[in-house]
């Protein structure tokens, strides 16, 4: 098997073809004046089989192009292809909430299986049932990586009680298996959104069983003001709060308001290029890589 990592990939490419003795394949990518995106594999190999890894952030659009255009290269020789996408962009959008707007994730994922795929392997997606879905078949793993979390937290934190926070129902099932992990409770908080203003409401009285350390964990952290509201109502409480974010997409001055509300730590994946500084970035190849080892997908 060989590794192509593209563009848009955080380093975990090279990390795996590294951890896991594999022969990286080049990719050459430019773009034309007109702003169109090129791209070509130098050596080009038939029949083979490729790890394709890809993160879709920043400039979500332009790296599903080139998720698209690699398929479509290493395909046309017959090469099985299996990708990773360590960040799949458009994926909150996973149904039609309001009448006729498009559930962009289906059609990211239908765009992408089109093209041919063995595998495809996401880090924590936002909805991998609703991904399982709109792939209509073909094989689907999603690694939802709470040991690696679990361990720099213990690392730090361990002999403290804990109580993992989900901010919403969707994050309970990330909440339920850091606790398991880090061998505390968990609890998660009621949220009701406005689908027309984007409104947010939470029922945040269920904190109040949150022990003396607050891990409040989540797939994607781009605002930052569900976690901000969160934090400040723990802290104002005397508890302690640190963030566990597959993603930290921290947009604008998110990571300042995670600070100004009480967030001791932030912890991410380097699953996207690194925000910025202050964030504690932990490296998640050797999960993936036992895994993909695990499930045969890496011989």
């Amino acid at each position: 098997m060989l590794v192509a990592s593209l563009p848009g990939d955080p380093g975990v490419g090279a990390g795996l073809a590294s951890h896991l003795g594999l022969e990286v394949l080049p990719v050459f990518s430019r773009r034309f004046p007109d702003g169109e995106i090129y791209l070509r594999f130098p050596h080009v190999v038939e029949g083979g089989e490729v790890l394709l890894v890809q993160s879709m952030y920043p400039a979500q659009s332009d790296r599903l192009v080139e998720v698209l255009l690699a398929l479509e290269a290493l395909g046309r020789y017959g090469n099985r292809v299996h990708l990773l996408v360590t960040y799949l962009a458009y994926a909150r959008q996973d149904r039609e909430f309001l009448s006729g707007e498009a559930a962009s994730l289906r059609s990211i994922v239908r765009a992408v299986t089109a093209c041919g795929l063995e595998t495809l392997v996401t880090v924590d997606a936002h909805n991998p049932r609703a991904v399982r879905e709109a792939m209509a078949g073909g094989r689907y793993l999603n690694l939802v990586p709470g040991e690696v979390f679990a361990e720099a937290i213990s690392r730090k934190y361990g002999g403290r009680g804990i109580s993992v926070v989900a901010p919403d129902r969707g994050a309970a099932d990330r909440a339920r298996e850091l606790a398991k992990h880090l061998g505390g409770d968990y609890v998660v908080v009621s949220k009701v959104r406005d689908r027309v203003t984007g409104r947010v409401e939470h029922d945040l009285s269920a904190l109040d069983s949150a022990r003396d350390l607050a891990v409040v964990v989540d797939d994607i952290v781009s605002t930052g003001g569900t976690v901000a509201s969160i934090a400040s109502y723990l802290t104002s409480r005397g508890v302690e709060v640190v963030v566990a974010a597959s993603h930290a997409l921290l947009v604008g001055d998110a990571y300042e308001r995670l600070v100004e509300s009480g967030v001791r730590e932030v912890y991410a994946l380097q699953t996207v290029p690194p925000a910025r500084t202050g964030v504690t970035y932990l490296n998640p190849v050797p999960y993936i890589a036992r895994e993909l080892r695990r499930e045969g997908i890496v011989k």
